[in-house]
């Protein structure tokens, strides 16, 4: 326990990161696999209804079956993301404090959660949009009142622009700044039992100082990552794109097509949780530095023991 909690620099998250995925592999990937096999699937069932049963449907039967399957898709992806997430916390948290977790038992634990993961995730989202468009539109008015009021004069117009690329800027940094303040709010929720406003707001307060950067780090690392893995599996498909552009055969769009959507679910079972285990780690780290959590466990373990060694010596009555 010493060990663990402890503060750690940015560059030991995410050590620690990848010596729990490597030490555990087969659980941290059999969680992530879900969501990228809900995605898979509904992928097949787009392709099949597109290149199958489309043709024999009537234009209305084919775009209703069109917005009921992208509705399916969004709360199937939405809900899969929600558990996923959520039971890969719980094993961080297991696995990182020394325990032991399986696939079955952190996604049991996590049942009752799952809806509220949703709310969070979706809450972050909408917040993120609302926060971006909102400042972007108020940024541009100016801009729209000068051009509007003074005419197309090459000075406004050089000033319009560079306010324009100002409040752009402002605007994403804002945003994602926003954006990274909420990503310990699942973490919150898993391990602390927390509504969905209250996950929010303690996110926001655990993230308070150097935080939001190391986030933004972690999320950027994992990006990049995950863009890498993509791309290295797709490399068949694209060999496979170069020569059916070359005329080599004619017979390549399903075969390429599949391996695109097989791609993504590799990538996103193998790079799934690296992102996931590095904010649960960081929930800890952001605790201890704020809160001393390390003391607070161990008094609490202390506890624990004392109280079962003195259960152990009371005498046995025997009636």
């Amino acid at each position: 326990m010493d060990s663990t909690l402890r503060p750690m620099s940015t560059s030991q998250v995410l050590d620690r990161t990848f010596h729990l995925y490597r030490n555990h592999f087969p659980l941290f990937a059999g969680i992530s696999a879900l969501p990228p096999a809900i995605l898979l699937l509904e992928q097949i069932g787009f392709f099949v209804l597109r290149y199958m049963a489309a043709p024999e449907l009537d234009f209305f039967l084919a775009n209703a079956a069109l917005v009921l399957g992208i509705i399916a898709l969004v709360v199937g992806y939405l809900a899969a993301f929600a558990f996923a997430t959520g039971a890969t916390v719980h094993a961080v948290s297991r696995v990182h404090l020394g325990q032991t977790a399986t696939i079955r038992e952190s996604y049991r634990v996590i049942r009752p959660l799952v809806w509220r993961i949703v709310r969070i995730v979706v809450t972050i989202a909408v917040r993120f949009t609302g926060a971006f468009s909102a400042a972007v539109a108020v940024g541009l008015m100016p801009v729209f009142m000068m051009t509007s009021f003074r005419g197309p004069d090459p000075i406004v117009m050089w000033v319009a622009g560079l306010l324009i690329l100002v409040a752009v800027i402002v605007c994403v940094i804002w945003a994602i700044r926003l954006y990274c303040s909420y990503q310990l709010a699942v973490p919150v929720c898993v391990l602390e039992r927390r509504g969905a406003v209250d996950c929010l707001k303690r996110s926001r307060f655990l993230s308070k100082g150097k935080g939001v950067q190391r986030i933004l780090l972690v999320l950027f690392l994992s990006a990049i990552l995950t863009y890498i893995l993509s791309l290295v599996f797709s490399l068949p498909a694209i060999i496979l794109a170069v020569a059916g552009a070359a005329g080599r055969t004619g017979r390549l769009a399903l075969p390429i097509t599949l391996w695109q959507h097989l791609a993504g679910f590799l990538a996103g079972t193998i790079a799934g949780p690296i992102a996931t285990i590095a904010l649960a780690l960081l929930y800890y780290d952001e605790r201890v530095r704020k809160e001393a959590f390390d003391l607070q466990l161990m008094m609490e373990t202390v506890g624990q023991q004392t109280s079962q060694a003195a259960a152990a010596a009371a005498p046995t009555v025997i009636g």
